[in-house]
């Protein structure tokens, strides 16, 4: 078996709520799906991570020649010609999201091949049900409007819930968290994710001010190329420290890893450069003793993977939801998604249990 076509098919969804965050913000989300297509007539999906139009000029333009004649059964292969083939090393980037999507979606060819769900081809099903947070809270002026938001979540049975901050100053910043922390209660365990948009000056700030909150972990909180300042900021905060979405590769984890830069690992398959790559980082985070919460926030392909990595991996810990409507999710699963009490049952069809409709793309597919 071979492959003989890959595509990338862009899903749009205008928001539905403010998506605000340190950096910035947007009114749409794009998704950059991967389809990879066998001569036998087999079909994966994958998704790469990123900047969806260039992760499709990518593919497009280059990488999918490479993986055409492949057989995508062989994953260190894929790996191979698509990442370390070329005589100029891509290391971080858009092309590692690019090859992300396309070994995903391998993955997924090869469980539907077997018969199998993709779990049990990374070792087995060690846990039928992940613990979750939800990650949609986002900064708004008014802190009571951050804090109804997170009582809607509240209300659907979540206990550890994820706010976007940063926008202003750490100061500033603490009437909203002074406010989701009073809505949340002391039961509730509360996030703080600041999307690498403090200076280590202010992080310091916030650190000092915020301590007092209870947090669980503060996220992100300085520009992921900071490393050295991170590591510092680690050192002095009583925070625990979580970050990873936006590195790349097994050496960029074992560079945070050896600067002891963190105490939560967060890779994104759809980033760090697919599934295989996300399996390596999780046993070398083992070896250093740091859990892996992979990040998970994009479409539902992402989502499934995510479960699947985290279904078959020990060294995983508490699986990211988007509760916002804002992204295509649910509507790319083959099964409904079954959640209770904050748990996500593990799901057993074969590959990654996903499916890209005529529907779906006639209703959310852009040149």
């Amino acid at each position: 078996m071979k492959i003989s076509k890959v595509q990338v098919i862009l899903l749009q969804k205008k928001l539905t709520s403010a998506m605000n965050i340190s950096r910035g913000g947007f009114d749409v989300r794009t998704h950059a799906v991967v389809k990879v297509t066998t001569d036998q007539g087999i079909t994966g999906l994958g998704e790469g991570v990123g900047d969806a139009l260039m992760i499709k000029s990518i593919i497009d333009g280059k990488m999918g020649d490479l993986a055409f004649g492949l057989d995508p059964m062989s994953i260190e292969s894929i790996r191979k010609n698509l990442i370390d083939s070329q005589v100029y090393l891509e290391r971080k980037g858009s092309v590692i999201c690019a090859a992300s999507g396309i070994e995903m979606a391998c993955w997924d060819i090869m469980g539907k091949v077997l018969n199998v769900p993709v779990y049990q081809l990374l070792g087995g099903l060690y846990r039928d049900r992940l613990e979750t947070y939800v990650s949609d809270v986002y900064w708004e002026k008014d802190p009571h409007a951050m804090a109804k938001n997170l009582e809607r979540i509240l209300k659907k049975g979540f206990k550890t819930i994820k706010a976007h901050l940063g926008c202003e100053s750490p100061e500033a910043d603490e009437k909203r968290i002074d406010a989701l922390r009073c809505t949340a209660g002391n039961e509730t365990n509360l996030m703080i994710d600041l999307n690498g948009g403090y200076t280590p000056q202010e992080s310091m700030v916030a650190s000092r001010l915020w301590d007092k909150f209870n947090l669980f972990w503060l996220e992100e909180p300085l520009n992921p190329n900071q490393v050295d300042a991170l590591a510092d900021f680690r050192s002095r905060s009583k925070l625990t420290i979580a970050a990873g979405e936006n590195e790349f590769r097994l050496h960029g984890f074992k560079q945070l890893f050896d600067h002891r830069a963190i105490d939560v690992a967060m890779p994104d398959i759809g980033r760090v450069g697919g599934i295989q790559e996300a399996r390596n980082i999780c046993a070398l985070a083992e070896s250093y003793g740091i859990p892996v919460s992979p990040h998970n926030f994009s479409s539902g392909i992402l989502l499934a993977a995510t479960i699947h990595l985290m279904a078959a991996t020990p060294n995983t810990w508490l699986l990211e939801l988007d509760s916002s409507n804002n992204a295509i999710y649910e509507e790319l699963l083959v099964a409904p998604l079954e959640i209770s009490n904050g748990l996500v049952h593990v799901p057993d069809q074969p590959g990654l249990g996903v499916e890209l409709t005529d529907e779906i793309i006639r209703q959310y597919g852009v040149e």
